[in-house]
């Protein structure tokens, strides 16, 4: 490899980098970068790891895929079993394509590049002067890449670098070395404005639109949910629950099972799972307002089931408000003793019945 190579690879990064950009940012950045060259044994080399440094700039040619022109240094300690110890100084510039994948924050990407190195070898055979060799290398890789903002993005990448040194040392025509390198990219520039649409001078004035009549089905008037097409009561009030019609209906909140043991007011297990019905009930209507109201059977005194329907009342009432229903919606806690039952007090399951707590609808 001789000059003219390197100076046509500098030509065809610059070339390919003009692609006009469409619908992607194309601004210009720098982009720095730093890691560790994993060492092919072959070089011969008194560490396995030595760093490698980076700078080059590139931009995004297509939506997806970007092309960068970059050099990379990185200086390596030979061991005794060349020359008897020195230096291997390696320059390349190289020409990379990467192309991102997904939309996630963090992108994966792919990379190949090519371009030529130089290796620069000082030892004691050579009376402390350089030999210097330069060849073409491959690169292929694998990374991600996260932009932090429009103007500043970090990328880290693991690439293999195929080197086709065939003179540094002797019987050996080539080096695979790993880079393993984290970096970022920095854009200057402002973002290009999009577009204006192209307008043709020569066309004729478009014709003036009529403004669009509203259609009926798109429209709810008092915000009931029902469109104005099929609400037949047009003027529900506010929270109000209706039907498909878009009329109010009836709301009913059904309790049975929240019935108590006898001479009790505690709440079984079964009836805590009804009433959390209820209270979603009354979570989907904010506007019904309900009385709660307990009763009994016809066991005992009068006074006595006055008493106790109306601690009965009193437990519900309690639940529902520590569920957060507004004690504005609740009217009660009232008990009825056995003033209004619902089954025939002659048989225990009849007297089990009568035995609960309603809510009732208030208009």
């Amino acid at each position: 490899m001789n000059r003219k190579h390197l100076c046509a690879l500098i030509a065809l990064s610059l070339g390919a980098g003009a692609v006009s950009a469409q619908d992607y940012d194309s601004r210009w950045y720098v982009a720095p970068s730093f890691g560790i060259s994993h060492n092919d044994k072959q070089r011969f080399v008194d560490s396995d790891d030595t760093e490698i440094a980076s700078v080059g700039f590139g931009r995004f040619v297509a939506e997806n895929t970007s092309l960068d022109l970059s050099v990379d240094h990185t200086s390596r300690n030979l061991g005794s079993q060349y020359h008897y110890f020195g230096d291997l100084d390696s320059f390349a510039l190289t020409a990379s394509l990467r192309h991102y994948f997904t939309d996630w924050s963090w992108r994966p990407f792919l990379k190949v590049g090519l371009g030529l190195s130089e290796a620069a070898i000082t030892t004691q055979s050579l009376g402390y002067g350089s030999d210097r060799n330069v060849n073409p290398v491959f690169d292929a890789g694998f990374g991600l890449g996260h932009n932090y903002s429009d103007n500043i993005a970090v990328r880290t990448e693991l690439t293999y670098r195929y080197d086709m040194d065939d003179q540094s040392i002797p019987g050996v025509d080539h080096f695979g070395d790993l880079l393993l390198t984290v970096g970022g990219t920095f854009k200057f520039g402002e973002l290009a404005a999009a577009p204006a649409a192209a307008t043709d001078p020569a066309a004729e004035p478009a014709a003036p639109v009529e403004p669009a009549v509203a259609d009926c089905s798109t429209l709810d008037d008092d915000n009931d949910g029902v469109n104005n097409c099929d609400d037949k009561c047009a003027t529900s009030a506010a929270g109000e629950a209706v039907g498909p019609d878009g009329c109010a209906q009836a709301i009913v909140i059904d309790l049975r099972g929240v019935n108590f043991a006898f001479d009790k007011a505690d709440l079984t297990a079964e009836s805590t799972a009804i009433l959390d019905q209820a209270v979603d009930v009354l979570n989907r209507y904010p506007a019904l307002k309900v009385e709660v109201a307990g009763h009994t059977d016809s066991v005992g005194t009068d006074a006595y089931n006055q008493g106790l329907s109306e601690r009965r009342a009193k437990t519900v009432y309690d639940y529902l408000t520590n569920k957060g229903i507004s004690a504005d919606r609740l009217s009660g806690p009232n008990g009825y003793g056995e003033a209004k039952p619902i089954d025939t007090n002659d048989t225990s399951e009849g007297r089990a019945r009568n035995r609960r707590t309603e809510l009732v609808k208030q208009q």
